[in-house]
């Protein structure tokens, strides 16, 4: 198998293990190439690709489970890094994030991870943007050099409670494997951080609608993982059946589901929000027909209308349709003059037509 085929393997492989969808195949000429964020609001064209495609692990959902029959491939590190370099160098591409199924230990499967990197970063002189999957399992050892190397890692939850994992993934265990090699992490971060070093950001990923979890459990798990751990960020990927797997024949999970884990995220991470605060039903579940903040504004009248002119950061960040940017944006207006009526924030693209029912001045 020439390069160019194993990366035409490994390109579109990395679809499955993704955090949203992504517009695969359809950035570049290269497989696996797709438009990122990265480093807050930073669009690149992203490289994701798998080491391997070979994977000892038998999770119920995933493409490359060990008992499906599959096309296999193995990129080399010098194979991997040459890839990249090649279209790095035609400027097609501005990151890798370089992911793998795990063939072997944890820890050899993370060898050969940080041994691309390593040529990337010392061969190839690169210097851009690098993302590094962890393996659940690795040695303190191997996420040290990993961190060396890499501007973000991640290590995928996937599921929020240890039954619900155990459901999707019989090899994996939540306690022993993610929150293990988690703390791991968070000590190896820490270490760096002492000595002055740089410090990449740390992600992981919820895959939404494959078990019998509640949004409620994800809330309650993202919270502690922020809390806890420092995350920079959760992902949240609604289910997509794959054929000749166990859950071949479930139901896709609706994109509106994932979104509106997205909305709470939100709530939680820039709204200084707890996880009792987001209105769930009785089912657990976030409510597909309006935004978890609509819902409670509408549940809490005795707080509207909030005045414009007096309410404090905190207060403004309550209103459906203020976020951070806007409720800067108001004590910056009313910093300069006293706000008398909505048109005065007619011109600052303001959501006026959403908040206009709870606020006053």
């Amino acid at each position: 198998m020439t390069l160019y085929e194993k990366i035409a393997v490994l390109g579109p492989s990395a679809q499955y293990d993704t955090c949203g969808p992504k517009d695969f195949g359809q950035t570049t000429a290269i497989p696996g190439v797709y438009h990122a964020k990265v480093g807050g609001s930073h669009i690149c064209r992203l490289f994701k690709v798998l080491q391997t495609n070979l994977c000892r692990h038998n999770c119920r959902y995933c493409a490359f489970r060990r008992d499906r029959d599959v096309r296999r491939a193995t990129a080399s590190p010098d194979e991997m890094a040459r890839a990249f370099d090649s279209a790095w160098s035609r400027r097609l591409v501005e990151g890798l994030f370089l992911s793998s199924g795990i063939a072997g230990t944890p820890d050899q499967t993370m060898d050969r991870l940080i041994a691309t990197a390593a040529i990337l970063r010392n061969q190839y002189h690169y210097r851009g943007y690098l993302h590094l999957k962890v393996m659940p399992g690795a040695s303190a050892a191997a996420i040290s050099a990993a961190a060396e190397l890499a501007s973000r890692l991640s290590l995928n939850i996937e599921s929020p409670t240890p039954e619900s994992l155990a459901d999707l993934s019989p090899d994996k265990d939540l306690k022993k494997g993610f929150f293990y090699t988690l703390s791991v992490i968070k000590q190896q971060l820490q270490k760096r951080r002492f000595a002055g070093k740089k410090i990449p950001s740390l992600t992981t990923q919820f895959v939404v609608g494959a078990g019998e979890e509640t949004d409620r459990q994800i809330i309650i798990q993202t919270h502690q993982l922020y809390k806890s751990f420092g995350l920079k960020r959760v992902f949240y990927s609604a289910f997509r059946p794959v054929p000749q797997t166990p859950l071949a024949n479930r139901p896709a999970e609706s994109v509106t589901r994932e979104h509106r884990l997205y909305q709470a995220d939100f709530l939680l991470r820039f709204y200084r929000w707890q996880p009792w605060d987001i209105p769930l039903g009785q089912d657990g579940r976030l409510s597909a027909l309006k935004d978890p903040k609509m819902i409670w504004a509408e549940s809490h009248p005795q707080y509207f209308p909030v005045n414009l002119n007096h309410a404090d950061y905190w207060q403004l960040l309550h209103v459906p349709g203020i976020g951070p940017r806007s409720a800067q944006k108001i004590l910056s207006c009313r910093r300069q003059s006293c706000i008398s009526s909505l048109t005065q924030l007619a011109r600052q693209r303001f959501q006026i037509a959403k908040f206009s029912g709870f606020v006053s001045w």
